[in-house]
């Protein structure tokens, strides 16, 4: 059974909790995007807008979307802050149809919370909205690298303040090798200044793959593997790995 994550309850904190190094991720996304002359773009699960964002700024035309109404508000009051003229609209990667773009991103582990028959859907999805030679990139998490460095015990995940707000979370995983499903049970604490602390408890699975599993998936979906990376274009060997596929 896929168990999902809420992110409509830490929406607001996402961004603090999950950025990462998102600047090198979009410099890599756009040296491929240039390099294979991309200029129409469906960041088919844009969240708050990080990659979105990005690819407006920089004048390309690109569409957002998520499934996540929450997400959305806050990658449009960001475009707006910004002055950005960006459309964002509800969809859904396994079904929805926009058009015929040159390229579609899922970005962040966003497929690792599909099933291994909701995965397969989704490429075929994505592969009806590219045009011939189009590109699908994205990332997810490392099947092999999981399995020979997964901490099996609780552990200090994040430990950060932000203005003058702490943030502290603790994972406790399990990992399906047979499956490629990780089970992740995380726990979130928030203080804003001296306040009580907020607590958030979720539990959701991850289905993740490896590298050759991802180019088989591809391959018999229309899609050849042009490469697979470290989510800075670095070479492959991290947690996560970012794939660049062509529809054929």
């Amino acid at each position: 059974m896929v168990l999902l994550y809420n992110y409509n309850k830490l929406s607001k904190y996402y961004e603090v909790l999950e950025g990462g190094k998102v600047d090198d991720t979009n410099l890599f996304l756009e040296k491929i995007i240039k390099k294979y002359k991309c200029k129409k773009i469906l960041d088919f699960t844009c969240g708050t807008g990080a990659q979105s964002l990005w690819f407006a700024k920089r004048g390309y035309d690109i569409l957002g979307v998520d499934i996540s109404t929450v997400m959305l508000k806050i990658a449009k009051q960001k475009a707006k802050e910004g002055s950005l003229n960006i459309e964002f609209c509800s969809g859904d990667m396994r079904n929805s149809k926009f058009g015929t773009f040159d390229a579609v991103i899922t970005i962040f582990n966003a497929i690792g919370h599909l099933s291994k028959p909701d995965f397969e859907r989704t490429i075929k999805n994505i592969n009806s909205n590219l045009k011939s030679g189009g590109l699908y990139i994205f990332d997810i998490f490392d099947l092999d690298f999981m399995e020979k460095n997964f901490i099996k015990y609780r552990f200090l995940d994040t430990a950060k303040e932000v203005n003058n707000t702490k943030f502290v979370r603790f994972n406790n995983n399990k990992l399906d090798r047979k499956n490629g499903l990780m089970t992740i049970n995380q726990e979130t604490f928030v203080q804003e200044g001296n306040k009580k602390p907020e607590v958030f408890k979720e539990r959701w699975t991850m289905q993740i793959y490896s590298a050759d599993e991802l180019k088989s998936i591809l391959k018999r979906n229309g899609f050849e593997t042009l490469g697979q990376y470290g989510m800075d274009g670095s070479k492959r060997g991290g947690i996560s790995i970012l794939t660049v596929a062509r529809k054929l």
